[in-house]
């Protein structure tokens, strides 16, 4: 158990500032012993770890999370970048309905556009596109979108605290994007987000 923490500096640092669910780690760290040591002596040895003196919050980060939302049936397009299926995306994003709640997203990178919709609008897009510029496509996904206190711009730890909480509990964060003041979204797996949404809850309660 010790070595599982001291090779992992995000793990100390966040047991150090009380940023990390110790039942969430202690079962983290029971699955990947396999059988080796039970939960309760697992969370024991936790509880005894020395953390040594890094400043402490006694709330953490869940004091932070104002509001926690899940949405399903998510798809990412990756799509090359070139001039001329930019006008493309373009006159898509245009007959989004953001008021009725829609999700859409692009982010370029420097060769390729990450565009973030809801599968029922996979068709339309990809019937605009040409074939070709596809480059891949990410299916089953959820989002998980939580609205936090603007203190968390000036609260280290935080955003690393909420990855640690979803991956101690077995959610892979696909993407992450934050949009304004306070507000993050993590694209994770479809079967995982009900857990991951509970994770986050949980740790909003102990804040």
């Amino acid at each position: 158990m010790r070595t599982a923490i001291e090779r992992d500096g995000v793990v100390r640092h966040g047991l150090a500032r009380r940023l990390i669910n110790a039942r969430a780690l202690a079962r983290s760290i029971e699955r990947r012993s396999r059988g080796e040591a039970s939960f309760d002596a697992i969370l024991s040895a936790i509880r005894r770890y020395p953390v040594g003196r890094e400043p402490v919050d006694p709330e953490g980060p869940g004091r932070l999370i104002r509001k926690i939302r899940m949405k399903n049936k998510i798809v990412v397009v990756i799509v090359r970048d070139r001039p001329r299926v930019q006008p493309m995306l373009a006159r898509f994003a245009g007959e989004i309905h953001d008021a009725e709640g829609e999700t859409f997203r692009m982010v370029w990178a420097s060769e390729t556009v990450s565009v973030t919709i809801d599968s029922k609008n996979l068709p339309r897009l990809e019937a605009l596109l040409p074939r070709p510029s596809i480059v891949r496509r990410i299916d089953d996904l959820a989002e998980l979108v939580i609205d936090m206190s603007p203190e968390i711009e000036s609260d280290p730890g935080s955003l690393s605290a909420i990855t640690t909480e979803l991956a101690m509990n077995d959610v892979n964060v696909v993407q992450l994007a934050t949009v304004g003041p306070g507000r993050i979204i993590l694209l994770v797996n479809e079967p995982d987000a009900p857990r991951g949404y509970q994770s986050l809850e949980g740790m909003s309660k102990a804040g």
